[in-house]
């Protein structure tokens, strides 16, 4: 059995751009990204990253790629965990610490609601807070 090569930590600048709004409305707001600032190395998936910005380092869950759930293209969005943010800064530093998993389809906003709420459980606990 051959096992996935290791993930190397990633950090890049990245302007936010504006969404559809769809992750306020499910109880997961996200902060957009611009994908020309992806690295184009980058593989879709859902990923446990820092986002700094105004001198202050955020947790955040990330979903890079397509929203099957929404029938929607591909997308980078960050979930700064454990903070509201009431206004979006322009650009943002984003440093992917792990991939957690791939992108799955989910029957309904429901199972996905939930499968959100694992994923920032996970995204705690491999970064050390308890935010």
């Amino acid at each position: 059995m051959t096992s996935a090569a290791p993930f190397t930590p990633l950090t890049f600048p990245a302007a936010v751009v504006k969404g559809a709004g769809r992750g306020r409305t499910i109880g997961s707001p996200t902060l957009n990204l611009a994908l020309n600032d992806i690295p184009r190395n980058l593989k879709s998936g859902i990923y446990a990253c820092r986002v700094r910005w105004n001198r202050r380092t955020f947790s955040a869950a990330m979903h890079y790629g397509p929203r099957p759930v929404f029938h929607d293209s591909v997308a980078c969005e960050v979930h700064i965990i454990g903070h509201v943010i009431h206004r979006s800064p322009l650009r943002v530093r984003v440093e992917i610490v792990k991939r957690l998993r791939s992108i799955r389809d989910f029957q309904t906003v429901a199972l996905l609601q939930a499968q959100i709420q694992r994923d920032i459980e996970k995204t705690r606990k491999v970064l050390g807070n308890r935010e």
